[in-house]
């Protein structure tokens, strides 16, 4: 019942955007690259981390800012573990930045989420939210226009809600971040936490 609702609330909230975005219906999104996973690391990996994450929550900017590069470096970059991020927005803006940051090329996808979670704070509480997220995708080379067209794209968007309600329905995740390893529910947030899980999944 809780996911319905904000799903529902979402879809208002995307209704009254409709006239300011309205002039962007012309402008060709490829939705078949921006809902392809988004992944870095090895793919032959043992482990595989899935994330889901919502852009405008603190708890996700905290784990990304303090915990992720520590994983990064030590169990990504070396090939042990293979992470993927999948979208859980937890509102309307957090839907449209997860737009936003699809619609850059794979190997920029990244460095967005990186931006926009270490941003949090400035675009969320900024008087035109709207106009800070397509500021920060003309600075990822966006020009206004696509970037408007991503942020407003119903298949887009679409796509992503269903990924939010897939990871609702099979994983029962209901909050942001949560983490799967293996496909499996884990609770962690500290490195340490990942840390023990990983080496048990690694056999170490």
């Amino acid at each position: 019942m809780q996911i319905k609702f904000l799903l529902l609330l979402v879809g208002w909230s995307l209704m009254t955007c409709n006239v300011a975005l309205a002039d962007t219906a012309n402008v060709n999104v490829d939705i078949g690259a921006a809902l392809s996973p988004r992944v870095e690391g090895n793919p032959d990996a043992k482990v595989k981390l899935v994330e889901y994450f919502s852009l405008t929550c603190p708890a996700c900017a905290k784990f990304h800012t303090d915990v992720y590069p520590k994983i990064k470096e030590k169990y990504i970059d070396t090939g042990l573990v293979q992470m993927e991020y999948r979208d859980f927005p937890l509102d309307q803006w957090a839907l449209r930045a997860a737009a936003l940051a699809r619609c850059l090329e794979p190997k920029y996808y990244g460095a967005m989420v990186d931006v926009l979670l270490k941003q949090q704070s400035n675009w969320t509480r900024s008087e035109n939210v709207l106009e800070s997220l397509l500021k920060i995708g003309q600075l990822a080379g966006l020009n206004e226009k696509n970037a408007t067209a991503c942020i407003s794209n119903e298949k887009l968007l679409d796509g992503i809600i269903s990924v939010r309600m897939t990871g609702n329905k099979k994983h029962n995740v209901n909050t942001t971040p949560s983490f799967l390893i293996n496909g499996e529910n884990i609770q962690a947030f500290e490195f340490s936490d990942f840390e023990m899980l990983f080496k048990d999944a690694l056999g170490q």
